[in-house]
Parts: C-alpha cells; sequence; structure tokens
C-alpha cells in the first residue's frame, strides 16, 4: 500500500469508465473534459463569490473527487474538504479577446491523472457582464452535473449576499456510486438488459453509417477493401479526430413553435431534432432507411438525480429504421419508441454495449456505425429560482472521438435554440455542415406544420 493512500477508494462506474476510455486511447487528451462559461448581466462581488465557491466545495462533493492509480488500475476516492484561496479573476477588453482566450483553454488538457480536475476562473467585460469559467474533466461531471454546479453556485451566492438561507442540499455523488455498484450486482437485470442489447443488435441486420459528409468516405473504403458491400468504414480513426465547431441558430420565434410542439405531444425535444438531422443524413447517402446515431443518456430520472452533480451520462446507440412511405408523426414515434427502450436499460454499460455489435459484426476499434453524437443540455431559459438572467457558452475542443458532435441547448438569450457543430475537419467541411442545420430545421419546421408529411417529401426537400 502506498504512503498517504485514502482510506476508501472506488472502481470508476461505467459512466466514468467510458470517458476514461475515450482518454486513454487517444493522442488528444481534451476530448473527455467539458469547458464552458456561465455569465450574467449585473455586477458580482469576486471575494463573495470566491467564498461562495468553497461552501459549493462542501456541498457539491463531485468537485472534491480525485484519481490515483493503483496497481496500474485507476481508483478514486473523495477528499474530506477542499478550498481556493484565491480564484483566476480576468478582465477582457472585448468579446473577441474573452473568447480568444476561454477557447485555447478548451483546448488545454484538464488532467486528472496528474492531480488537475478543474480550472475555474471569475471574468468580467467590457459589456458589463461578469462570469464564470469552469473547464472540468468528464470523470467529475457530465454537462448536466455543469449545469447543477452553476445553478447552485449562485444560488449559494445569493444567499450570501443578501443573508437568506443557503438553498437545499445537493444529493452525494459518493452515495451514487455506491448505489450503482449494487445496481451492477443485479445478476437478473443485466441478463434482462444483455437480451435486449443482442436482439436490438441483431434486428434488422448489419446497420449502415450514414455520414453528414455523404457516402463518399463510405465509397472510398469499399474500393480499398474490394467490396461494394461494405457499410461501416473507418469514420473513428483518431488520426482523423481534428475538429472545428460552428453554431447553428434558431430564432425564438421558431424556438417556440418547436417547444410548444413537444410540450403539447409529451415529447421531448431530442426525438424531434434527432429525427430533422437523420432526415438530411439520409437523404445524402442514398436515401437509406436506416440511420444510426448516438445519444447521451443523462440518467438523471429522479428528482434527486436532478439535484446531484457528477458524471451520470452514458451514450446510448439510436438506431431507426424509417421507409419514405411513413409520414414525419410516424418517424417521431419511432424515435421516441427507440429511445425509450434505450433509456430503459441504461443501466447496462455502454461499453458493454459497445463490444457486444462490434463482436457481432467483426468491427474493428476504428469503426462504427453511428454518424454523429447528439447530446441535449436543457439549459433553463429563466432561472426565476435564482433570480438572474444569463448566458451558457459551450466550447470547441478542438479534436473529439466522432466524426460529428451535435450540442443542442436552449438559448437563454433571446430564448431560441443553438445547436453546436463539432465535426472532424477531415471528413466534413464546413458547408456540409450549414446544410445539415439548414435542412434539420426545414424538415422540423415542415412535420410540425404538418405532421402527416411523408418522409419521401422531407427527403426531397433537403435533396433539393
Amino acid at each position: 500500500m502506498k504512503k498517504n493512500m485514502p482510506e476508501v477508494l472506488y472502481d470508476l462506474i461505467p459512466s466514468q469508465q467510458t470517458m476514461y476510455l475515450m482518454f486513454k486511447y487517444t493522442f488528444s487528451k481534451q476530448i473527455s473534459q467539458i469547458p464552458t462559461s456561465f455569465s450574467i448581466d449585473k455586477d458580482m462581488d469576486f471575494d463573495l463569490l470566491t467564498k461562495a465557491l468553497n461552501i459549493e466545495f462542501e456541498r457539491n462533493d463531485s468537485l472534491r473527487l480525485r484519481f490515483i492509480k493503483v496497481d496500474k488500475e485507476i481508483k478514486q476516492y473523495f477528499l474530506p474538504e477542499f478550498k481556493m484561496s484565491k480564484v483566476p479573476c480576468k478582465f477582457f477588453r472585448s468579446t473577441q479577446q474573452q473568447e480568444e482566450f476561454f477557447q485555447k483553454d478548451a483546448q488545454t488538457p484538464v488532467r486528472f491523472d496528474k492531480g488537475q480536475n478543474f480550472r475555474i476562473i471569475f471574468y468580467k467585460n467590457a459589456e458589463g457582464h461578469n462570469g464564470i469559467y469552469f473547464n472540468v474533466s468528464h470523470l467529475n461531471m457530465d454537462a448536466m452535473g455543469a449545469m447543477v454546479f452553476y445553478v447552485d453556485l449562485i444560488s449559494v451566492y445569493k444567499a450570501l449576499k443578501y443573508g437568506t438561507e443557503l438553498p437545499a442540499p445537493l444529493a452525494s455523488y459518493e452515495e451514487y456510486i455506491k448505489e450503482e455498484f449494487v445496481r451492477l450486482q443485479n445478476e437478473k437485470k443485466t441478463l434482462k438488459h444483455e437480451n435486449f442489447y443482442r436482439e436490438y443488435f441483431a434486428k434488422g441486420g448489419e446497420p449502415f453509417y450514414a455520414g453528414v459528409h455523404g457516402p463518399a468516405f463510405l465509397e472510398k473504403y469499399r474500393k480499398k477493401k474490394k467490396n461494394p458491400d461494405l457499410r461501416v468504414p473507418p469514420a473513428y480513426n483518431p488520426l482523423l479526430d481534428k475538429c472545428n465547431m460552428i453554431t447553428g441558430h434558431i430564432g425564438p420565434e421558431d424556438a417556440s413553435k418547436i417547444f410548444n410542439f413537444c410540450k403539447e405531444r409529451k415529447i421531448a425535444p431530442e426525438s424531434l431534432f434527432m429525427l430533422g438531422l437523420r432526415t438530411h443524413c439520409s437523404a445524402i447517402n442514398f436515401r437509406t432507411d436506416d440511420v444510426f446515431m448516438m445519444a447521451t443518456c443523462s440518467k438523471r430520472a429522479t428528482i434527486k438525480e436532478k439535484k446531484m452533480s457528477g458524471c451520470l451520462v452514458q451514450p446510448v446507440q439510436v438506431r431507426t429504421i424509417i421507409p419514405e412511405t411513413a409520414t414525419f408523426e410516424e418517424g417521431l414515434n419511432e424515435y421516441t419508441k427507440v429511445r425509450t427502450d434505450l433509456y430503459r436499460h441504461s443501466e447496462y454499460p455502454y461499453i458493454t454495449a459497445r463490444d457486444m455489435s462490434r463482436d457481432m459484426y467483426n468491427y474493428s476499434l476504428i469503426q462504427g456505425p453511428a454518424c454523429m453524437m447528439f447530446s441535449w443540455i436543457p439549459v433553463p431559459i429563466d432561472l426565476d429560482s435564482i433570480g438572474v438572467k444569463f448566458d451558457f457558452k459551450t466550447y470547441d475542443l478542438g479534436r473529439y472521438f466522432t466524426p460529428l458532435y451535435t450540442i443542442c441547448s436552449p438559448d437563454p438569450k433571446d430564448k431560441g435554440i443553438n445547436l453546436n457543430y463539432m465535426y472532424r475537419i477531415k471528413l466534413s467541411q464546413k458547408e456540409d455542415i450549414e446544410i445539415l442545420h439548414e435542412n434539420a430545421l426545414k424538415v422540423i419546421m415542415a412535420g410540425i406544420d404538418n405532421p402527416q408529411i411523408k418522409m419521401k417529401e422531407l427527403l426531397d426537400m433537403c435533396s433539393k
């Protein structure tokens, strides 16, 4: 046993194992971190905010989570306490200066394996905004965990400023880790999950890679291997991981229609956006009816989990086969059904499920049928509970392990919606992503206006 070894050590839970795998098998260590910023249009006392941050370290145990290697295996433990006497503060003279600074930091690895789990910067800018920049290891928390952190920190700051009671305590991530290991020991449930995935991957035969860049990459691979029937190229090659990011915006009028449509039909926005995106991918890839994506499942179903930071998220593999004869509504129902089925089995480790599909279709480590990763971050448009108007931003990692990572979230500035597209530049061009965004929005709005419109008409619309 090493000297000063923590008394209580935990293995990584499946959500963290996925993030660690991304970190371990890449040349670009920044792909397993989450750089974001949260700003408000009010002045903030940074000394008081530092005091609030130190209280947050007590309340939010995922910020006290640390990692260590024991016999070449990664383990984790919780510090009993942690404080920062001083937080770096920056003043930016322009938006450009601010963006350049944070973008550079976003692409600088957070080395949790070397004792750095996050970087925090308080900042002010010439427009009068005050904010918090937070770049955190994905093993400590996911994007929803970062939102929990921001909201709770501002709530603590307000309580200190106005002399009111602190907000209700956050749920413990350490307790969640313990509970997760208990769930994983349930052999009956594990077998049920395994049987579901085995049937899910086998149904419909081998999936098809419908890249946002069109079929040229697949055709090149077919020619190289002298096999015109190949369906999945090596789009996950780490040598292709260099990325750029562009943002597509949906204005408040269309966003309002989208949110109202989802509310009336009691569906999640994820299904609507994924249907729009997959329709374009289908249109430019031989009009295939078989499109495969990955989506993040936040695994925050209970009130307790929604009041918890930490890393709970897992990818799920969303495959939909939607014929041209189907209506938009039928396509949407199919997405909702598939996602619901997958979420019911989200306790099953993603890595185990992924390896099952690889073994079934004999894929190499750099092959995968998913044309993109999709994340919906339900950023609240109005934080009435803490009484502020705010802006929330994500940043380009510069590298990523999937051909495209689409991060979709409400825009609190104008009540619109932002879609951040992080795309591999050796596979896709900027124009490919711009057309993807334009066509996805066309499909979504056409489907909202007429849910009975046929997929054929929508595919024709994308092909013009």
